[in-house]
């Protein structure tokens, strides 16, 4: 019985590790981290206040996904100063798989 629960707790912490190593390269294939960084506000706000900031909502990851693909404009506005994040038109597209996976990452991640 030991043994199965220090299995599981591997494989949990071997599939968050994972998770965490693939949102920040997709982050990064996908350009959010030109406007983000995860741990300070850059032009747009860290990845970690944002999780803050969603984290208050119903409905957290389909909230964050729409923004994720309309910008600003979904519901939000900016989020810190002035700086808007564009629409889809003006970034790299987003597959659902990829929006889910972006949104997973960062309502995830430590702060």
């Amino acid at each position: 019985m030991k043994a199965i629960l220090i299995a599981a707790t591997l494989l949990i912490s071997v599939c968050g590790s994972a998770q965490a190593t693939t949102g920040a390269k997709l982050a990064q294939e996908k350009q959010c981290m030109q406007c983000h960084a995860i741990d300070r506000d850059t032009i747009g706000p860290s990845f970690q206040k944002i999780k803050a900031i969603y984290q208050t909502m119903k409905n957290p990851q389909a909230k964050l996904i729409d923004v994720m693909r309309n910008g600003s404009d979904a519901h939000l506005g900016a989020l810190t100063g002035r700086a808007r994040m564009p629409d889809s038109s003006e970034r790299p597209a987003l597959s659902d798989r990829e929006a889910r996976q972006l949104a997973r990452w960062i309502l995830s991640l430590k702060t």
